[in-house]
């Protein structure tokens, strides 16, 4: 049995999900649990690990009360539980981190816990088979990156996600040495020879880059090397992939990995930057009937799922309402204005409204702009 859940470091990529989604374990039951490890709406550490800690009982009553599990199954996923909630109990206080997707079939050899920079609604499934939708809903709010690091005979090609970066292949072609060769029309023939070396090196980063972008669909793509050969390469590269390139690094190739993280995260934090200003602009010219500015009409909008995209801008807390009933949020207190149910207080409401909205498939960008704060620091544009 494995003893200890640990969190996954590198890129969640698409082919990752897709190995998920092919593991079967009838007649066995899957588990899947989405912990809430937000701290803007738990507080603390402490209270963080509280409400995991709740959670993890609820499902471990559940369990016990499944008269269809053998008791093999039972002691299994009961263990799961265990290993689910104790990296939920680590993992809550980390930076960055708001939500926890854990993966268990140990009788399959199959256990994962995905680090989320989203918030996550907190539940669980045992199935067949994983239950991967809200683990999908969370990855949609970003882009992957592809990167390669290119010179004249090394390159390196990875992967940037959510912060991280992930090595996928490492290519080197040998090029002959520059070396001087008294006769001058052997010197030419020589050098001529080199560059047809570099052309075919850059040639082939430039169908394993493309290969690379069929098998895990990079939406952007950044380029790193010496300037002077960035152009050269850059011309090799599919006209697909060349429209793709937001941005061009003077690095080495073996530049540390920590440099090249930051670097990404950089990047990464500026294109979503830019993606935030196109939506906000979308929505100023979008037809009245589909704009939704400030919190009572951006609630309302959720209540009747028409969000499309959401901005919000960050650190903008409102102690708010929610419905238990029929989930409408509301600013003020008093009875629900769709079903007259009692409503329940949430420290955050702005943070309710994220999560409904991921909830509902919708794109979520914090964006700090001046522009939002005549809005009370919401907007939305609907879909209809």
């Amino acid at each position: 049995m494995l003893q200890r859940l640990e969190l996954y470091e590198g890129v969640l990529s698409r082919r990752l999900v897709h190995q998920l989604e092919n593991v079967r374990g009838a007649p066995e039951r899957l588990l899947s649990v989405y912990w809430d490890l937000d701290p803007q709406r738990w507080g603390d550490q402490e209270a963080i690990r509280i409400a995991a800690k709740n959670a993890a009982q609820q499902l471990r009553e559940q369990i016990r009360s499944m008269d269809s599990l053998s008791n093999g199954a039972r002691q299994r996923l009961l263990q799961e539980v265990d290993l689910a909630y104790e990296a939920a109990y680590f993992a809550a206080g980390r930076r960055g981190l708001r939500g926890l997707a854990c993966f268990l079939a140990s009788h399959l050899n199959v256990t994962y816990a995905f680090p989320l920079p989203w918030p996550l609604r907190q539940q669980h499934f045992l199935e067949e088979q994983f239950v991967l939708w809200p683990l999908r809903q969370a990855l949609e709010q970003s882009d992957p990156f592809g990167i390669i690091l290119i010179d004249k005979d090394e390159a390196k090609l990875y992967l940037g996600y959510l912060g991280e970066v992930e090595e996928i292949t490492y290519i080197f072609d040998e090029v002959p040495p520059r070396i001087r060769i008294p006769d001058a029309f052997g010197e030419l023939q020589f050098r001529r020879k080199q560059i047809e070396y570099v052309h075919h090196h850059f040639a082939w980063v430039a169908q394993v880059a493309h290969r690379l972008w069929e098998s895990e669909p990079f939406r952007y793509l950044i380029l790193g090397g010496l300037w002077e050969i960035l152009p050269q390469f850059e011309t090799h590269l599919h006209r697909y992939l060349q429209e793709l390139v937001v941005a061009r690094w003077a690095v080495p190739v073996h530049v540390p990995k920590t440099e090249l993280r930051a670097r990404f995260q950089e990047e990464e934090k500026h294109t979503l930057e830019q993606q935030s200003q196109r939506l906000w602009q979308q929505l100023l010219d979008a037809p009245s009937v589909q704009q939704a500015f400030g919190p009572e009409q951006v609630f309302r909008a959720l209540w009747q799922r028409r969000i499309w995209y959401l901005l919000v801008k960050p650190n903008t807390r409102y102690h708010g309402h929610v419905c238990p009933q029929c989930s409408r949020l509301h600013l003020s207190g008093g009875p629900c204005i769709e079903c007259g149910a009692s409503m329940a207080t949430v420290p955050d409401i702005y943070e309710e409204a994220v999560r409904e909205a991921l909830a509902q498939s919708a794109q979520v960008r914090y964006w700090n702009n001046a522009a939002l704060d005549e809005y009370d620091g919401i907007a939305a544009r609907l879909r209809y």
